[in-house]
């Protein structure tokens, strides 16, 4: 993510202009197997778009095989193919801010090598803004993930998105699909309805900067992991409603701002497992549209009321912002608003995450399969399990009043 000195058009913050003059993505595409990337790059709409230097495939194509340790040592080989091409598109910036990473934690490439690029990032940009989207497995019911290993790719993932991003948005598959079934009226979403959620997400959530916000020009002044390292960030939209439909509802500020604070709104199954002193460390809420002053003062006074009740020390949590609308793109309803929420609720997750991997490694059940990757000890299993309970001691923690204090 750049951030150019033309201050009048912000396009080159996600973008630079290529000698035709077509806008080109600043953007590094990684797969350890083809299918994925090759099926994109043979789309009309893509096939053109991104610059195929910036693509690496693993020569073997063979994949990881939904299993970290494969895609950690794997990386291990072709990482300085990688870093080659990340620090050249950084250098071709004038003033790069930050780097944004989208991975899965579930299979084995977005998890074992996005958490090895996740620590050559943090060591080649120490004082750059590293945030991510990582999308947590779908691992209720019936509708479970395929990948039995799971849990273990999870936990080793957490372990360095606790040690090296500044943000981690979660992307909790459940909650997505739950959210696309009821508002899409179906029973199995497809890939374009998950997405064009979390394209709402990653697009409004990037918006005040990429389109001249004064109150945050820049990824720099996110400030919303207040006590690293609880940088893990909730998110909710409003409202949900399907691209390919006509929106005939009419949208408020009141009526958006009352749904994205509700627990539900979340895209994290965690609303069950909220506890009575969870609490807001930093929140931004992004409203967009047709606004008026005087609707975001209203809306605050109502936040005030309903963030007095929860039992924390801390003053004004919850920053609300008009943010700006992409000039290119009609939108489909006059108000609309993104809630990017720290909160101590986001622990309930990771509890029942950690539970799920207990159970399996209590019973050694299918470590065998990450035993026989070369150079990988289960110790890095057992060392990552400590910095996720320590994350948990502090969610714990956080919550009392004394928090501030402990240890003076």
């Amino acid at each position: 993510m750049s951030h150019e000195h033309d201050v009048n058009d912000n396009k080159d913050v996600l973008f630079y202009q290529a000698d035709d003059d077509h806008y080109v993505p600043r953007a590094v595409l990684v797969d350890l197997e083809p299918r994925v990337i090759g099926g994109m790059m043979q789309s009309p709409n893509f096939s053109n778009l991104f610059n195929t230097d910036n693509i690496f495939l693993s020569d073997h194509g063979g994949g990881a095989g939904n299993n970290w340790a494969s895609g950690y040592c794997q990386g291990r080989e072709v990482q300085e193919k990688i870093v080659d091409i990340i620090v050249r598109e950084a250098e071709n910036t004038e003033n790069l801010e930050g780097i944004l990473l989208t991975h899965s934690v579930s299979g084995g490439t977005g998890s074992g090598t996005g958490s090895l690029l996740l620590e050559r990032l943090r060591e080649i940009f120490p004082k750059k803004v590293i945030q991510t989207y990582s999308v947590f497995a779908n691992t209720e019911g019936n509708s479970s993930t395929d990948v039995v290993v799971h849990p273990y790719n999870w936990v080793l993932s957490m372990q360095r998105l606790i040690e090296n991003p500044d943000h981690v948005v979660v992307l909790d598959n459940a909650a997505l699909h739950r959210l696309a079934a009821g508002k899409f009226k179906t029973d199995t979403p497809t890939f374009d309805h998950i997405n064009s959620l979390v394209g709402r997400i990653m697009s409004t959530s990037t918006s005040m900067y990429r389109f001249n916000s004064s109150i945050l020009p820049s990824i720099r002044y996110l400030d919303i992991a207040p006590f690293p390292p609880m940088h893990f960030i909730q998110s909710g939209i409003s409202p949900v409603v399907d691209p390919s439909e006509n929106f005939t509802r009419k949208t408020s500020v009141a009526d958006v701002t009352r749904f994205l604070l509700k627990p539900t709104s979340m895209m994290v199954s965690t609303a069950a497992g909220v506890r009575p002193n969870d609490c807001m460390l930093s929140s931004y809420m992004f409203l967009q549209g047709q606004i008026e002053p005087h609707n975001i003062l209203a809306a605050e006074q109502n936040v005030d009321f309903a963030i007095r009740r929860t039992p924390f020390y801390m003053t004004k949590p919850l920053k609300m912002m008009h943010a700006p609308l992409s000039p290119y793109v009609k939108p489909q309803y006059k108000v609309s608003g993104l809630l990017l929420n720290n909160s101590t609720s986001v622990a309930p997750l990771f509890d029942s995450l950690l539970a799920k991997y207990d159970k399996l490694r209590s019973k050694r059940a299918f470590v065998d399969k990450f035993e026989k990757i070369d150079n990988f000890s289960l110790d890095m299993m057992d060392e990552a399990v400590h910095s996720v309970q320590d994350l948990l001691d502090e969610y714990r923690a956080v919550v009392q009043k004394d928090y501030l204090t402990r240890g003076l």
